[in-house]
């Protein structure tokens, strides 16, 4: 059994999406309240040049 896993975004966009395991056991109910796979969210990493001590 691998531990694969997806992206699922809440019903009408309300709230960030989740990694959850990708099983029936666990998609069936997400997907019966209205959850949907989507793209993983982009890694904001903020990056400075200057830094000032």
């Amino acid at each position: 059994m691998s531990s694969d896993r997806v992206y699922m975004k809440p019903p009408f966009g309300l709230g960030e999406p989740k990694e959850v395991e990708a099983t029936p056991e666990v998609l069936v109910p997400l997907m019966l309240a209205g959850w949907t796979q989507c793209e993983p969210p982009k890694r904001s990493e903020e990056v400075t040049k200057n830094v000032h001590d």
